[in-house]
C-alpha cells in the first residue's frame, strides 16, 4: 500500500496528535524496567492501542 505524500499533508489536528502519542509510547516503551511485570503489561496495551490507531490512519488515507 502507498499513501501518498499530499494524504500525509491532509492529516487532521486530531490525525497529527495520535501520531504524536503513538511516538511518545514508543519513546516511553525505550526506557521501561524490564523487570516489573505491571508496567510491561501496561506499555504493550498502551502500544497496541497506538499500533492499531496508525493502521487505522492508514486505512482511512489509502480509501
Amino acid at each position: 500500500m502507498v499513501v501518498t505524500v499530499a494524504r500525509i499533508e491532509n492529516l487532521t489536528v486530531h490525525d497529527r496528535y495520535r501520531i504524536e502519542k503513538a511516538r511518545e509510547a514508543l519513546a516511553a516503551s525505550e526506557r521501561l524496567d524490564l523487570s516489573d511485570d505491571r508496567a510491561m503489561a501496561r506499555m504493550l496495551g498502551r502500544l497496541e492501542s497506538s499500533l492499531s490507531q496508525l493502521l487505522e490512519l492508514l486505512d482511512e488515507a489509502a480509501s
